[in-house]
């Protein structure tokens, strides 16, 4: 008894502790506030930011083999894991300074009921647009990342890209531009 008390022991120990660790708050926005800081020439005029509204309708995130060519097997299963609850991100101001967050679900409501979504927007915050940034998806070792950025400033103003960043002597920078959209 004692003995197999000790192997499932040993066994949830290695299944505990052989899965990689989930990226803190902390580095999740060391992430985020390079992107605001350095993501794109336009994003330091803005100061509003929201969660990237088309994060789960974008197919391309698990196009297999664009991840194969930069990332090997663990590192998709782990970017896969955190893409899982993707919808379920939102930005926090405890790690976002001199920037209002307006959550992606309220700025979607501008457009409810045949409103026009930048009439709507202009009212209530004026005519200087906002920044969106997605959830950071680590690899398993935590040095490269997939985010999406970009800006919205209008209905035909806009421009953001899904980017791998890589960790390089403390401090993020961009290794590939995945995709991109300007408008």
């Amino acid at each position: 008894m004692r003995k197999i008390i000790y192997l499932i022991f040993l066994f949830t120990s290695f299944v505990v502790y052989s899965q990689p660790p989930k990226p803190s708050e902390e580095e999740i926005y060391e992430v985020i506030n390079f992107i605001i800081q350095n993501g794109n020439k336009s994003s330091k005029n803005f100061k509003i930011i929201t969660e990237d509204p088309n994060v789960k309708n974008d197919s391309k995130y698990f196009d297999e083999k664009l991840l194969k060519e930069y990332f090997n097997n663990k590192d998709i299963k782990s970017i896969k894991e955190q893409y899982a609850t993707i919808d379920q991100f939102t930005l926090t101001p405890k790690y976002i300074l001199n920037i209002r967050i307006i959550h992606k679900e309220k700025l979607l409501s501008y457009s409810s009921n045949g409103k026009y979504f930048w009439t709507e927007f202009e009212k209530k915050h004026g005519k200087e647009g906002f920044l969106f940034v997605g959830k950071p998806l680590f690899t398993a070792d935590k040095k490269r990342v997939i985010i999406n950025y970009g800006y919205f400033c209008g209905g035909l103003c806009g421009s953001g890209e899904r980017v791998i960043l890589k960790r390089s002597n403390n401090s993020w920078i961009v290794e590939k531009v995945m995709s991109g959209f300007m408008s």
